[in-house]
């Protein structure tokens, strides 16, 4: 017993991290392709105010599991922030095929090291942010709540010398494990390491050498998810990488709750700490429309009167309350000096504050720093190559107000005779797209001295020098297709270092294609034929609905899917679906029009969702967990961008699923309408396979190992036959005959569902009549099951009957959200 109630601990605390969702907002956020090799397969988009000036500074919000960068961004106050303090918002967003929950990949050593994964994903994704809107370098700040707060620290420890500063929100410290079962250690109960230990695993990740980001440490003392001791090793971590101890150097409490500061020897706050005591896991949120307040109250998006969002804010000198920058000058070298050997590098600085960093750029790269004056620096002039090379000095003050000294020019002598040509590489579009319109080409170049510029060309004639984000970011061009003929076109880069070598990458071939049509669905039976669809091709269990958003010709209807889990103990992921192929042309965008009602108020574990997919990628969500949603009216979705897939064929699927974990119904219904895709049309091939399943048959019941068998066909040939329980994939078959092996000793008994679909090479998808089964002595927690009976008496207590008589082992929850008894 204590055995199996220590799982049912860890599922908890599993389910809680997994399934933490907020409510989605309309299209503020604008999405972002070509930002770079992207190895961690992330999703980008940003959000820009009005009037966003140049060297405005940068925002990096990343969200916890299940959750899209929309929602945090407008529930946690950012948004709003940044229309009132004008900087720019980043917002990475991670895919379900990386992380079936969308959680950063906080734990995985492939994505939490420098120059790999997801860090590096991220790392490009505010590289573009600078190319495009001017971002200042100096202030670039990255902030997260729970899986998000985990990847802020990887962030911070893998690319210092990117960030001025960071806020985890209950979170963890970095490298706290890797793998699974070390992340859930990490979690709860946390683990204890000495301040030396901890920052050295941060010093470990980059060869930094430095100033260090300043952090902001926020949790609630009734965290039960990520425990708080997590807090006390996060700033041991930190304040051992600045250098300083344990010991804070200002306590207060601020609205009520408890602040402490740790400074540096000069006064300046490099670690501060929030502990929000009653609050459990979530971000602290005031809502309302005072000069502090800020956010929006949701799931795990708690209010308790702090808005934590515009206090590390003005923790990262957001709020501009110096908005002075300090005055830096070049003294050493003199300008036009021939130079060679080690060459001191020094600068004068002063601040209406204080200076707290002096940095020293030749051709725009950083060769050095220094945080006290004298500000000085060393630059090795024998690696660079001869010629002519230029030198200048930036100032950072406390509030992060960024002054740049002239620009002086030197000769070096006695460097490099550079003979090596730059290496570069055209990594957007890729060979063999489809494209129209304008799009932005990217390239990635590098080499032994500097790169001077990148240079872009089609079928040979130069379209441009592109832009360069950073040191390590992608050079970039706007191209605009539209006066190019239909066809193939070749693409070309290249690359020139300052000693005139050439690099070249002249392998990519792309088509142009501008005028694609649209593919338009009003379910309005245009044709006639009663299946109520104007287009072919359409597949799945949705089905016709009077409640329509817009009328079009013959009866209008919309589409119709309503997932039930619970309702008559069928508990478990049920989903409807409603799917097509499609061939997208050059910058595709969807639009369509929804309405929702997801109803998933039971306990912590239930979830209502609805989701619109291409592929396996989501591109539009409404998820709650623990809550409900409805739309009171028809909402337009979109435009929602598709060019990742431009010229491919591919399934676009809308679907509604929900999970309940006991005998209460959750429900997701899902109305959709109005379905248009600009530049896309049907794939030749619309027919879906037929398919069936054979055994077992309906009514059968079953025990142990089950073989599973279906039969498929179609008329250009099946590639794939995918077998389904209650909704969720037990395996795929790629050949026939058809089969899975089940095995249904880990299966709860009781009555279960059982079907299978079959793809064809075009995407098309048939799907098998439902097979009704009973599991006969299975696992998943024993055969009994858990009714409610009555609270008739008024008597303060709910009653339960688990039917083999066994003990009820596990959490009861009201509606209300308490914790009612056990």
């Amino acid at each position: 017993m204590a055995t199996h109630a220590r799982l049912l601990r860890r599922l908890a605390v599993l389910a809680v991290l997994l399934f933490t969702t907020l409510p989605s907002t309309g299209l503020a956020l604008t999405q972002v392709s070509g930002f770079g090799s992207n190895p961690g397969n992330l999703l980008m988009y940003k959000y820009v105010p009005a009037g966003l000036p140049s060297g405005a500074p940068l925002v990096v919000a990343l969200h916890g599991c299940t959750q899209q960068a929309s929602a945090y961004d407008a529930e946690t106050g950012w948004e709003m922030l940044a229309d009132r303090w004008k900087f720019a918002l980043l917002l990475p967003e991670q895919q379900s095929g990386n992380n079936s929950s969308r959680c950063f990949n906080w734990f995985e050593p492939g994505d939490i090291s420098r120059g790999q994964g997801e860090a590096l994903s991220i790392k490009q994704m505010i590289d573009r942010m600078k190319t495009d809107h001017g971002s200042a370098a100096e202030r670039v700040y990255v902030t997260g709540l729970s899986a998000g707060a985990a990847m802020t620290a990887v962030m911070l420890a893998t690319y210092p010398e990117v960030f001025a500063g960071g806020a985890i929100l209950a979170g963890v410290p970095y490298r706290c494990g890797t793998g699974l079962t070390a992340a859930f250690s990490c979690m709860s109960p946390g683990s204890d390491e000495s301040p030396a230990s901890w920052g050295n695993k941060v010093r470990a990740a980059s060869s930094h050498g430095g100033p260090w980001p300043i952090v902001s440490i926020w949790h609630g003392d009734a965290d039960y998810t990520v425990r708080p001791a997590n807090q006390t090793e996060l700033m041991e971590q930190w304040t051992n990488v600045h250098g300083i101890d344990q010991v804070a150097d200002v306590q207060e409490s601020v609205a009520g709750y408890p602040h402490r500061i740790y400074q540096d020897g000069s006064g300046v706050a490099r670690v501060e700490t929030w502990t929000i005591p009653g609050m459990g896991h979530g971000t602290p949120v005031d809502p309302g429309t005072g000069d502090r307040q800020c956010g929006t109250a949701g799931a795990y998006i708690l209010d308790v009167n702090i808005c934590s969002s515009w206090y590390i804010g003005r923790f990262f000198g957001l709020d501009n309350s110096d908005a002075i920058a300090p005055t830096v000058s070049l003294s050493q070298p003199l300008a036009g000096a021939s130079v060679s050997g080690n060459v001191t590098l020094a600068a004068d600085a002063s601040d209406n504050v204080g200076v707290t960093l002096v940095e020293f750029l030749v051709d725009d790269l950083l060769v050095g720093s220094d945080s006290q004056a004298p500000w000085q620096a060393s630059w090795n002039a024998s690696a660079a190559s001869n010629g002519a090379h230029r030198i200048r000095a930036r100032a950072v003050d406390a509030a992060g107000n960024v002054g740049s000294s002239a620009e002086i020019s030197v000769s070096v002598s006695g460097g490099v005779s550079d003979t090596t040509p730059p290496s570069v590489d055209l990594v957007y579009p890729a060979n063999g797209a489809t494209v129209g319109g304008t799009l932005t080409l990217a390239a990635v170049a590098s080499d032994n001295t500097a790169v001077a510029s990148v240079e872009f060309l089609v079928d040979g004639v130069s379209l441009g020098q592109g832009s360069m984000a950073a040191q390590s970011g992608p050079w970039t061009l706007d191209w605009n297709t539209t006066a190019l003929a239909p066809g193939a076109h070749a693409l070309s880069v290249r690359a020139l270092d300052p000693s005139g070598n050439l690099g070249t990458d002249d392998d990519t071939t792309v088509i142009v294609s501008q005028n694609l049509p649209q593919l338009s669905e009003r379910y309005s039976d245009a044709d006639g034929n009663g299946d109520h669809y104007d287009q072919t091709g359409w597949s799945g269990d949705f089905v016709a609905d009077p409640d329509n958003a817009t009328a079009g010709a013959g009866p209008s209807l919309s589409a119709y899917g309503y997932a039930s889990s619970g309702s008559g103990c069928q508990v478990g992921w049920k989903t409807r679906y409603l799917q097509r192929s499609v061939t997208l042309g050059s910058n595709p965008q969807l639009r369509y029009s929804r309405k929702l009602d997801l109803k998933a108020n039971i306990n912590t574990s239930t979830v209502a969702r609805f989701r619109v997919l291409i592929g396996s990628t989501i591109v539009d969500e409404q998820s709650v967990t623990y809550g409900s949603y409805v739309d009171s009216t028809w909402q337009a979705r979109g435009p929602i961008d598709l060019s990742s897939w431009a010229g491919q064929s591919v399934t676009l699927r809308f679907e509604s699923a929900a999970y309940a974990n006991v005998c209460l119904e959750a429900w997701a219904k899902a109305r959709i309408d109005d379905i248009e895709i600009a530049n896309a049309s049907a794939p030749s091939d619309q027919t879906p396979p037929s398919v069936a399943l054979t055994s077992p048959t309906a009514g059968a019941t079953l025990t142990g190992v089950v073989s599973l068998q279906a039969t498929a066909s179609d008329d250009t040939g099946v590639v794939k036959v995918e077998f389904y329980a209650d909704g969720s994939l037990l395996g795929v078959d790629q050949q026939a005959p058809y089969g899975w092996s089940w095995d249904t000793s880990a299966v709860a008994a009781g009555a279960h569902e059982l079907s299978a679909k079959a793809y064809d090479a075009a995407g098309n998808v048939g799907s098998a009549a439902v097979v009704p089964v009973t599991i006969d002595g299975g696992g998943g927690g024993g055969g009994g099951s858990l009714s409610l009976s009555s609270q008739a008496a008024d008597d303060g207590y709910v009653k339960a009957t688990a039917s083999d008589g066994s003990p009820a082992v596990g959490t009861l929850e009201a509606y209300y959200g308490l914790a009612l008894g056990r």
